[in-house]
């Protein structure tokens, strides 16, 4: 499954038809909504895996998937938050594949495509549940499962939280907290991939030639040698940036060692990285992911970022008022393909005045 569209509605905001690629940079001017838009991915993955660490004040969600067979699938639900009980709860919930309805929910119940019988069977969730927290069946209701693997394949961090000593995120309430340590999963993966993750590393701009691992119980700790240093330094005595860098390309690796699906979300990716690290990195990663079964979802206003990111993969956020609207290469194709022959760079796309300039015309 890849997450195609995005839409959210609550009495004082909106999210109109974030549309997604393979790969996707999500550029935005401050006091724009990037922050609620992550929350509003974040949320979504949280409410189907039903492990929100935060009060869930309800609302109105959309998604659209691609399945494995290239069918459309929109699953669309919404829900009320009743102050009183400080619970929400679930006022419609529908799922269609292609142009086939598989279920319909109202206050009043559900009713669900048996793929056994091809009957529509009734089912009466409680309030506060989705259908698919309450009816997991491989055989009957196939597609409900499949929403729910994505959101189950579904990870998020941010970038400027990796720090030496710490796991991916320091907090379990925290958004996009997939929360992971980095020297476990190294430990998990095999010779081969270890050696891509040095190659990898060394392609940054680092110089190691070995990279081993302490295990202690609960404990792990990374080692990394460095060329024409003598000895080895523990993970936890790296600068950030090192350690930033390293953490990404073992999470991916990682990932990719899966071989299944999924969608990970990396918050102001490269945030303190130098200009030459901060591009080959970005590199890096995009290429990796837009070869692989991982999509990937990238917030950043890093001037390094951009410039090697083409502007295709780019979601400029627009707010006007409580709506936020996204620019693309899918809804705005003419205004992407002229500013390629402006001779200006990818950062003068998202910070000179030649968008405002097009949109008025």
């Amino acid at each position: 499954m890849k997450l195609l569209r995005l839409s959210y509605r609550c009495p004082d905001w909106e999210l109109k038809d974030l549309e997604l690629n393979p790969v996707n940079l999500i550029v935005a001017k401050n006091a724009t909504g990037k922050s609620r838009t992550l929350m509003v991915l974040d949320l979504i993955v949280n409410i189907i895996t039903q492990k929100s660490n935060f009060i869930d004040r309800g609302g109105y969600w959309s998604a659209e998937f691609q399945d494995i067979n290239g069918d459309t699938v929109v699953y669309n639900f919404s829900k009320e938050f009743d102050e009183a009980k400080l619970q929400s709860s679930v006022n419609e919930e529908q799922l269609t594949i292609g142009n086939i309805e598989v279920l319909k929910r109202d206050r009043n119940g559900a009713t669900i495509k048996n793929m056994l019988t091809g009957e529509n069977d009734p089912v009466y969730p409680p309030a506060n549940k989705l259908v698919l927290h309450t009816n997991r069946d491989l055989k009957k209701y196939p597609f409900l499962e499949e929403i729910t693997n994505w959101a189950e394949s579904s990870y998020g961090f941010r970038f400027a939280n990796v720090i030496p000593s710490s796991n991916l995120n320091r907090t379990f309430f925290e958004l996009l907290n997939p929360v992971f340590d980095i020297p476990v999963l190294f430990k998990l993966l095999n010779k081969k991939s270890w050696d891509t993750i040095i190659a990898q590393f060394n392609s940054v701009g680092y110089n190691i030639s070995e990279i081993t691992f302490e295990d202690k119980g609960d404990d792990v700790t990374i080692f990394l040698k460095e060329n024409g240093v003598e000895k080895s330094l523990p993970h936890w005595q790296l600068a950030q940036g090192m350690f930033r860098t390293l953490s990404v390309i073992i999470f991916i690796e990682y990932l990719l060692s899966l071989k299944k699906p999924s969608m990970v979300i990396i918050d102001d990716l490269c945030e303190g990285l130098d200009y030459e690290r901060a591009k080959k990195l970005g590199e890096l990663i995009f290429e990796k992911c837009l070869q692989s079964n991982i999509q990937l979802v990238v917030t950043s206003n890093d001037v390094f970022l951009m410039e090697v990111v083409d502007i295709k993969y780019w979601n400029i956020l627009i707010r006007n008022g409580e709506i936020v609207t996204t620019l693309n290469y899918k809804n705005n194709k003419k205004i992407f393909d002229d500013f390629r022959f402006t001779g200006l760079s990818n950062f003068d796309f998202f910070s000179s005045d030649y968008l405002s300039q097009k949109l008025a015309s």
